[in-house]
């Protein structure tokens, strides 16, 4: 009986996700209690073709395509063809460790009110070798900040779709993801916010663990740390304002501050540095500022395109 249906958005990423897709073959529990649909957000590098050719999972799987609308729009699409009560949402860079399934389902099984949805830990993949940067970014920094929930209640801030099963009928019931967010920055936990209203309980379970397959510099992560300054700011309209996140409610002076401590040559000289020991020491604080000024681009991007 198809129990659980697993959602995982992708674009151009066919490698990652064949390494994913592999890994639920190794499911503890079963082949036949899941399905998985992989939604193609208009992939340019052929991720259809090439898991029809070369992938022969031994589980259910579903191959979906779009135009590139972005993860919400993908999301959507996915969990409105899903056959499973129970959805799963993934990333399609996280690698399931061979109990995950096994205990989103014992946890709905625990609690089957339509409200109540489980949050698995991410961690980066064994096997990756671990910068220090990439160090920080979960002891401190803004990936895989699990260390900061205390027990198992884990709240709607949390709302992270990297590892987060729900009852279908409570996300349908919900109004689904925010197509309008065309990014993955803040479409996960503006929906979280409209779930807490309608008595959302999200809980953790660090035994239901995902492994991010995705090394990481600074280099890489400029853009997306862009686009979270940028789509912060869209939150405005959606979320009370003492629910915004500080940059969002601090737009204009993060804006100024920056303007006088972040000038061109400044920042130069701190990225420079960043880049040169990211492979060979943590400097949290170094790091945390260089990000904290591609979020403030973001934020300048934002007020400039409003403009036009």
């Amino acid at each position: 009986m198809m129990e659980i249906s697993v959602i995982i958005p992708t674009f151009n990423r066919k490698e990652i996700l064949e390494k994913t897709l592999n890994a639920f073959n190794n499911q503890i529990d079963g082949l036949k209690r899941f399905e998985v649909i992989v939604v193609d957000d208009g992939s340019t590098d052929n991720t259809i073709n090439h898991l029809k050719k070369y992938f022969r999972p031994r589980y259910s799987l579903k191959i979906l395509s779009q135009t590139n609308k972005g993860p919400a729009a993908a999301r959507n699409l996915g969990i409105n063809k899903a056959k499973g009560k129970i959805v799963l949402i993934i990333n399609d860079d996280t690698i399931p460790s061979p109990q995950m399934i096994n205990e989103h389902l014992e946890f709905h099984q625990n609690h089957s009110q339509d409200n109540y949805a489980l949050l698995g830990l991410v961690t980066w993949y064994p096997e990756l070798e671990i910068t220090p940067f990439m160090y920080w970014l979960e002891n401190g920094g803004p990936y895989f900040n699990f260390n900061s929930i205390k027990g198992k209640n884990a709240g709607w801030r949390k709302f992270w779709t990297c590892n987060i099963s729900l009852k279908r009928k409570f996300l349908i019931e919900g109004g689904l993801f925010d197509e309008t967010f065309s990014t993955a920055a803040w479409e996960d936990v503006e929906f979280g916010y409209r779930l807490y209203k309608n008595k959302l309980r999200l809980r953790y379970n660090s035994e239901a663990v995902g492994f991010h397959y995705h090394p990481t510099d600074i280099k890489s992560i400029k853009n997306k740390m862009i686009s979270n300054g940028y789509f912060s700011l869209m939150l405005r309209n959606k979320l009370p304002k003492r629910q915004l996140p500080p940059l969002a409610k601090y737009s204009r002076m993060a804006i100024i501050l920056d303007n006088i401590f972040f000038v061109y040559p400044v920042f130069k000289i701190i990225e420079r540095i960043a880049i040169m020991i990211e492979n060979k020491i943590k400097i949290g604080l170094l790091f945390q500022l260089l990000l904290l000024h591609y979020r403030i681009l973001g934020l300048k991007y934002y007020f400039q395109h409003q403009k036009k």
